[in-house]
């Protein structure tokens, strides 16, 4: 009776655009591939309102960046990711593996807005290491950012995820270090507990991360 009520019913996931725009979905298709009467809902927003749409029920689990995660919210730390460094295909710095605050130096750099936990985490890095940087482009989103790059109007440090759905459109990706975390959370409804088919997928998930890292050189 438990595994039937798994594999059936509803599930409505609010994610992060970092999630959203390849990853999350194709592990979705393998999930889904197991559980053909189970009804799916997936959308993308930014990481308040993710929490804003769990807190309110508008959704049944909710993916944000950690540092947003609601205290009131029943959570699941997510596999920590480091954050990498891109550059059009061309760049100087494509020669390099390992890229360091210092080969940033003077580099046109294309930024989120400030504001957001990247744009902090980021920013401090290169303020300790004293390099200078030309912060004269920012977005909102780090897939905006990553078609900046593309297009070659400058370089930048990005999520792994949206920096993985880059690799075949113009984008180089390089390890940088010191190493930039990515964190994020699974968040459910306070009102009731995760539901048994939303562990499931969460508990997958978060295995599918943790296989793809190890096994690809863009984590």
């Amino acid at each position: 009776m438990e595994i039937r009520v798994r594999r059936t019913g509803m599930l409505r996931v609010a994610a992060l655009p970092a999630l959203a725009n390849g990853f999350l979905p194709r592990f979705a298709g393998h999930f889904l591939t197991e559980r053909p009467n189970l009804n799916f809902a997936l959308v993308g927003v930014i990481s308040p309102i993710v929490i804003d749409w769990v807190v309110n029920l508008q959704c049944d689990l909710g993916f944000a960046e950690a540092p947003m995660a609601h205290s009131g919210l029943p959570t699941i730390r997510m596999p920590v990711l480091p954050r990498v460094a891109i550059m059009p295909e061309g760049h100087r710095l494509c020669s390099k593996t390992v890229l360091r605050p210092r080969d940033f130096e003077c580099e046109t750099f294309i930024s989120l807005t400030p504001g957001s936990v990247s744009r902090y985490l980021i920013d401090d890095v290169f303020a300790k290491h004293s390099v200078r940087r030309d912060l004269r482009i920012e977005t909102t989103l780090s897939e905006i950012m990553c078609g900046m790059v593309s297009s070659g109007l400058g370089v930048s440090i990005c999520d792994p995820f949206t920096a993985r759905e880059f690799v075949s459109r113009g984008v180089v990706s390089k390890r940088f270090v010191p190493h930039i975390d990515f964190e994020f959370a699974a968040v459910f409804p306070p009102q009731r507990g995760p539901s048994a088919v939303a562990e499931e997928f969460v508990a997958a998930f978060a295995e599918h991360v943790r296989a793809n890292a190890e096994g690809d050189a863009t984590f």
